[in-house]
């Protein structure tokens, strides 16, 4: 799969998180030498990994960890700093989108810049691209890594080496089509406004039929849930679980879709969610007109799961999620 994420972060760079592992810790190494003169960014979707390069960074630099959540403010960072080599996780909790919200981020860039000890910090690349946008954030960064999406075959490998029992991979039969979905679209017009059925190519099955020989099912089915998954591991397994049997065909693969527009406040609840990939239902509550019946909707159409008051992203949702709110313009 061709990488397609973007590298706009100042002297960053897109790398694989696989690339950052391994027992040679070379290329760990590398990304916290030379240019890392100041603290590191993390940037990456919402369960691609993030974590895991993390994880690295705390046993490479014997570091504290800090692991923020929602509604979490500076000083449980400040309890770590000036002491040796600090892992942030989740930084996109440090500020929220109202009035006086960025406060928390703020006077932990002062802090950041003021420690002589390394700092390596995660960031959901929403927020990042959002911060960034109105805040300037990645100029604080001397050094930030953006984790770009993982082809087919290390998909499979993700996936595949959770399991011990391996299902039959069939191929789909020929005939079959899916080649068109349709999806619904607001269209107004004089004030009114009416949901109509749009169709349009399915590219995933498309390719497939074009592509030359025989391919291995198996090479299929790992190359589609790479591509509706978006390289994303963590979506890959969620969509793998949600589909998987003892036997699997390409078409297995599905992506929960959106067959609809969202509406001013959905779009920015969402991509609220989106941003934090958990948020507290009372601090949407402040931002967002009828929470409980946008939660509601946004429930029913699998996005997002709210439970004892925390909203958070659904997994395997994320590609209809980010879809969603782009086409919505909502940063």
């Amino acid at each position: 799969m061709e990488d397609t994420t973007s590298t706009s972060t100042r002297r960053g760079a897109a790398v694989e998180a696989d690339e950052l592992l391994g027992d040679d810790h070379e290329a760990f190494a590398a990304a916290l030498s030379g240019e890392a003169t100041g603290p590191v960014a993390v940037v990456g979707d919402p369960f691609a990994g993030r974590e895991t390069v993390l994880d690295q960074a705390e046993r490479e630099l014997d570091a504290t960890r800090v692991t923020l959540d929602p509604g979490d403010g500076v000083d449980r960072v400040r309890e770590a700093l000036g002491d040796g080599a600090v892992v942030v996780e989740d930084c996109q909790h440090l500020y929220e989108r109202r009035v006086g919200g960025f406060a928390a981020l703020a006077a932990f860039l002062d802090d950041l810049a003021t420690v002589d000890a390394t700092v390596v910090t995660g960031w959901n690349r929403y927020a990042w691209a959002y911060l960034t946008a109105v805040r300037g954030l990645d100029r604080e960064f001397p050094v930030a890594l953006e984790l770009r999406p993982l082809p087919g075959n290390r998909v499979a490998e993700h996936v595949l080496g959770r399991y011990d029992d391996l299902p039959d991979f069939t191929a789909d039969d020929p005939e079959d089509g899916g080649f068109v979905v349709t999806t619904r679209r607001e269209v107004g017009w004089r004030g009114w406004s009416v949901s109509v059925p749009v169709p349009r190519l399915n590219v995933v099955p498309v390719k497939e039929r074009l592509s030359d020989g025989d391919p291995d099912p198996r090479d299929v089915t790992f190359g589609r849930l790479a591509a509706v998954s978006k390289g994303n591991v963590g979506v890959a397994t969620a969509i793998w679980e949600a589909n998987r049997g003892t036997e699997v065909r390409p078409s297995d693969v599905a992506v929960p879709g959106l067959d609809r527009d969202l509406d001013r406040e959905e779009a920015f609840c969402l991509r609220l969610v989106l941003a934090k990939e958990r948020a507290r239902r009372t601090r949407l509550s402040a931002v967002v007109d009828g929470i409980d019946r946008v939660l509601g909707r946004l429930e029913r159409d699998g996005l997002v799961a709210v439970e004892d008051g925390t909203v958070r992203l659904v997994p395997a949702a994320l590609p209809a999620a980010a879809d969603a709110t782009e086409r919505s313009r909502v940063l």
